[in-house]
């Protein structure tokens, strides 16, 4: 198989995954959302915005920092599609908040409860950093992004590991299925992921190429792309991109069913 057949094999696999994940949103949430309210009103809809963006950046893959794209179309533009990624990211954020503190309040732990407020606020600050890297081109923005990240999914598999051992039947299986999620999650970001942007950072300052300033990195960010279907150049991100929309869109899913009404 050619390396451009090797891309565009992947490229067919995530826009197969982005139609079934609408297809599943479409099947098991929306018919939710006739008679929801309070949280599981929330759920539906910020897990639907979370589908639809996922499914969007799928059909449109994109490296935002180095500028790659699959399509050459203006809808590859870093600015559009990290636009669409903070929403999203932000939208996925207060979905895991708003089932930490249903979690706490099941499991009569005021902590976890009080803990499911600090969930939002740093992944907000980690989109800030994402956008310094991509307007810059520094991966340090990345690392950071990565490691706020890291540290609140840690804070939230500790919430669930400790809740777990307060429910008992199906609940004690999710809450702990969740925790290993999250633990899992946390280490996959230490030994793999704050490491590679870290190795690049390094690497491009040590070969001394030039950083932007948020101007310019703005304007070079909405103009320029490099279409490509070079193996090398996506290779290294398949796995997470691949990961990042079907996984992470599957537990958006789940926690719609997770909510109580």
């Amino acid at each position: 198989m050619t390396e451009a057949k090797k891309v565009w094999t992947w490229w067919m696999f995530l826009r197969a995954i982005a139609l079934f994940n609408i297809l599943l949103w479409t099947v098991t949430c929306l018919p939710m959302a006739a008679d929801a309210s309070g949280y599981l009103a929330w759920q539906v809809v910020l897990s639907g915005i979370y589908v639809a963006v996922c499914a969007f950046r799928s059909w449109l893959p994109r490296i935002d920092l180095e500028r790659y794209c699959l399509v050459d179309s203006p809808w590859s533009s870093p600015v559009i599609g990290r636009s669409a990624a903070t929403v999203a990211e932000i939208c996925f954020a207060v979905q895991i908040a708003m089932c930490l503190h249903q979690v706490g309040v099941m499991a009569q732990v005021p902590w976890i409860v009080e803990a499911s407020f600090y969930v939002v606020p740093p992944l907000v600050l980690a989109q800030l950093f994402c956008w310094h890297s991509v307007l810059t081109l520094s991966h340090l923005g990345h690392a950071i992004e990565a490691s706020l990240w890291t540290a609140t999914m840690a804070l939230v598999g500790t919430c669930l590991a400790t809740a777990a051992g307060q429910l008992d039947g199906n609940m004690f299986w999710y809450v702990a299925g969740g925790a290993a999620i999250g633990f899992g999650f946390v280490a996959f970001m230490v030994l793999i992921d704050v490491p590679m942007y870290l190795a690049r950072w390094r690497r491009a300052r040590l070969e001394q190429r030039a950083f932007l300033g948020l101007r310019a990195g703005f304007d070079d960010a909405l103009r320029r792309r490099v279409a490509t279907r070079d193996w090398a150049v996506w290779r290294p991100e398949i796995a997470w991109l691949t990961g990042y929309f079907s996984f992470a869109v599957w537990l958006s899913v789940s926690f719609v069913h997770f909510t109580l009404p």
